[in-house]
């Protein structure tokens, strides 16, 4: 695919179809260009999205990982009063 410049572009519009016409389209076309590049870019995480979502991860597994430890901890203890129980 070949790039064509602004400049390029309107030199060849400005032969075919005038110099008004030329400038017309050639606004017309870089505009939609430029929404279509800001339509395109609005969706793209930045260095601070990207930071924030990895905070709330590690925030979550940190609050799994207290779950887990508390649940195990409780097992535990769980297991050694049942066997206090049964070799008494």
């Amino acid at each position: 695919m070949s790039t064509i410049t602004l400049t390029e572009r309107y030199s060849l519009l400005t032969e075919k179809v005038g110099k008004e016409t030329a400038e017309s389209l050639t606004t017309y076309i870089e505009s939609k260009i430029d929404k279509e590049v800001e339509h395109s870019t609005r969706h793209l995480s930045t260095k601070e999205d990207l930071v924030k979502g990895l905070s709330e991860v590690e925030n979550r597994l940190s609050q799994k990982n207290y779950w887990t430890s508390l649940i195990q901890i409780l097992t535990i203890i769980g297991s050694i009063i049942a066997m206090f129980k049964l070799f008494k």
